[in-house]
């Protein structure tokens, strides 16, 4: 289980961020690809040409309102949730924050001011538990509202992925039977 206190630095950007063409690019959710090492090299390319540069595990994403807004797909959570990144937004839709959380991404929604408490490569910390929140950087902190505790769970065990593989260690009598392979005459 992983800890959501969360350090590492902030690329901010504004309302209205969609997941296609915004977060990654939609050809990416059309071709179905799910390899993250594919994925990750064009994050954030259509908004900010060098964010793929300057990226760094466990950093954040700070966004204003309708974060995700479009189609869920979810191309660009398995990115940052592989490159272990967290997300604080004013607001997000309801279908992308489920499918964000389902694979593991730290979300912390309704963060009113989160692109005033922070700027792009300003250090900061937050617990996702209670959400308090610290600029590193500006020496100032701030109170967002908690991830709800189901979301959290969620997160720190690997998204649904994660807690299916854990509820199936716990439940070996509920896995199914492997499948018989075909012999070749």
């Amino acid at each position: 289980m992983m800890s959501l206190v969360r350090r590492g630095f902030c690329h901010v950007f504004g309302d209205h961020i969609p997941l296609d063409e915004g977060v990654i690019a939609f050809r990416f959710a059309i071709q179905r690809v799910t390899d993250p090492k594919e994925l990750i090299p064009h994050l954030f390319e259509t908004l900010d040409p060098d964010f793929v540069r300057r990226v760094k595990p466990g950093d954040f994403v700070i966004a204003g309102r309708d974060f995700a807004c479009g189609k869920t797909h979810v191309q660009g959570f398995i990115a940052m949730t592989a490159l272990g990144m967290s997300v604080l937004c004013e607001s997000m839709p309801y279908k992308p924050l489920r499918r964000a959380v389902g694979e593991g991404l730290p979300v912390l929604a309704g963060c009113r001011g989160a692109t005033e408490f922070a700027r792009t490569g300003d250090e900061i910390e937050v617990d996702f538990t209670t959400g308090a929140a610290r600029n590193v950087t500006r020496g100032t902190q701030t109170q967002f509202p908690a991830m709800p505790a189901i979301l959290r769970d969620l997160a720190m065990n690997g998204g649904m992925r994660g807690v299916l593989t854990q509820w199936l260690r716990e439940h070996p009598e509920q896995a199914a039977e492997p499948s018989p392979v075909p012999i070749e005459t």
